[in-house]
């Protein structure tokens, strides 16, 4: 069964930073950070894994460092503000991108996170002063063609996850959204999370009414730093004997 005490003894003991950058999407972004100091690369390239971020992590792991190094020559916002994207992916076998996102789609996005960052130096800019509820729905916008799933239909898992990583301060977050507050996240939500949580959910699917119970759960037993049991529940995935 999961308890706060178990996930605080996992997040302070268990937690392998080296071994999640090595395994671990967010890994790839940490890549690009070796590559650029531009606060809208980081911004773009982590939002273009997130977008990918679902299946097998030995999968996404090789197709998201394609992305930001072979296609985007680890600058995302030069790729995006150049218009570089409509001559993406030439070799792509069977136009496909990654498992259902091929081509065109991949160009539709970016065609849309193009007009989006008009005007602005950075997607911080963009977000100011906005809830965090508002900011997953310009986000579901703009990823539409790709079906990351809104609030009503989903639990917006991938946006849920690459706001934790722009916003929450400890690694293996990076933090570079000084301006927004950690506290205001939201649970990072899907079928796994559920099947983890299931004990102290009274949901039975992972839709975004699941994910506001275990985010209220998470914010009550840490108000300034609730997504640190998301870190946790990462790392106790890895050791599902200790759940009983």
């Amino acid at each position: 069964m999961v308890t706060r005490q178990l996930l605080d003894r996992y997040y302070a003991e268990q937690f392998d930073l080296e071994r999640f950058k090595a395994v671990d999407p967010c890994g790839v972004v940490y890549q690009l950070m070796e590559h650029t100091d531009s606060q809208l690369d980081i911004e773009l390239g982590a939002l273009f894994v997130a977008m990918i971020t679902w299946g097998s992590r030995k999968v996404i792991y090789p197709t998201a460092l394609r992305m930001l190094r072979d296609e985007m020559q680890w600058h995302p916002a030069q790729f995006i503000r150049m218009g570089c994207y409509e001559l993406s992916y030439a070799t792509a076998r069977n136009q496909c991108v990654y498992r259902t996102l091929n081509v065109p789609t991949f160009k539709a996005v970016c065609r849309n996170l193009r007009a989006a960052i008009e005007g602005y130096d950075t997607l911080e800019q963009i977000f100011a002063d906005r809830p965090t509820k508002q900011v997953i729905d310009i986000i579901s916008t703009w990823l539409a063609p790709a079906r990351v799933g809104t609030m009503d239909k989903s639990a917006c898992k991938r946006i849920c996850m690459y706001l934790r990583w722009m916003t929450r301060r400890t690694s293996p977050d990076l933090g570079i959204w000084r301006h927004r507050s950690q506290s205001d996240l939201y649970a990072v939500m899907d079928t796994h999370v559920l099947q983890l949580t299931q004990s102290i959910l009274t949901c039975s699917r992972p839709t975004w009414k699941a994910c506001e119970q275990l985010t209220s759960i998470f914010r009550s037993w840490d108000p300034l730093d609730p997504l640190k049991y998301d870190i946790a529940l990462m790392t106790l995935a890895d050791h599902p004997e200790a759940i009983k």
